[in-house]
């Protein structure tokens, strides 16, 4: 699997678990990162700063943050978003969750766009559970957000975190094709990854909320949670020119547990 060093790779959420694992394989590459996360303390304990290794702490729903990406950049081409950061149910109120995993990660790809590469790639890290949520009314819900227009059914989502939390996820789901004309022009693309339950501080945190995540497992074919190495491999994969064609799309690293959802009859509760 070629993996072509067309740039600086930039991970947002790189303190998580997820971001722990991507960032070290892309260490083990040997490229140019620049490791993101809120705070500086668990930042600095990803990997060691380096001269191809650049920590940035910031709010990723700050205004500014975008800018502290690019200061951080400095010019030198973007080969690769790795855009993990995000929040989960039990961490915020429902407006705060969708400004943070989706408007936010909105704001962050399109002040990036114009420096990516040719041949670079956006990586935004999803959930499946925005594929458990895809219905016609849902998805138009977001569309007429991506067009910058309101909409009373995701206001009423928007209410509480476990439903803003799905919504979320769908939006970055869309948010993909919409983005792929845009970055083609430029000669790089986008996709979104979702994961299913992984075995990370967040993913115990939900489990820990109430039964619907051990409920989840119960129905998902592998019959556990995943690892964040699974969720690295793959997102290694979709940097590389293996993946050359793959754009504008979602990609469900979920063990199955869409799939068994949908034998089991059911969709995700709302």
């Amino acid at each position: 699997m070629s993996q072509p060093d067309l740039g600086v790779v930039v991970i947002t959420g790189a303190a998580g678990g997820m971001g722990r694992a991507i960032a070290a394989a892309f260490a083990r590459q040997n490229r140019q990162l620049i490791l993101s996360d809120l705070k500086p303390e668990p930042l600095a304990t990803v990997l060691p700063p380096g001269p191809d290794i650049a920590l940035v702490a910031g709010d990723l729903a700050a205004p500014g943050y975008p800018a502290q990406i690019l200061a951080a950049l400095n010019g030198r081409p973007l080969g690769v978003l790795v855009h993990t950061a995000g929040v989960s149910p039990s961490m915020a109120d429902g407006a705060r969750v969708f400004e943070i995993n989706f408007n936010a990660t909105r704001r962050l790809v399109e002040a990036l766009l114009p420096h990516f590469a040719v041949g670079g790639s956006a990586i935004l890290v999803a959930s499946n559970s925005g594929q458990l949520v895809a219905r016609p009314m849902f998805d138009r819900a977001v569309r007429k957000i991506l067009a910058g227009k309101s909409s009373l059914l995701m206001n009423l989502m928007l209410r509480s975190p476990r439903t803003a939390y799905p919504m979320s996820k769908r939006a970055v789901q869309l948010y993909a094709p919409h983005m792929a004309p845009a970055f083609g022009k430029v000669g790089a693309r986008i996709v979104s990854l979702s994961p299913g339950i992984i075995d990370t501080q967040m993913g115990q945190l939900e489990r820990k909320a109430g039964p619907e995540m051990d409920k989840m497992i119960g129905v998902t074919p592998v019959g556990r949670m995943g690892r964040p190495a699974e969720i690295a491999s793959v997102v290694e994969f979709l940097a590389s020119d293996a993946a050359s064609y793959i754009t504008g799309t979602d990609i469900l690293v979920d063990g199955g547990t869409v799939a068994g959802v949908a034998a089991a009859g059911g969709v995700m509760k709302l």
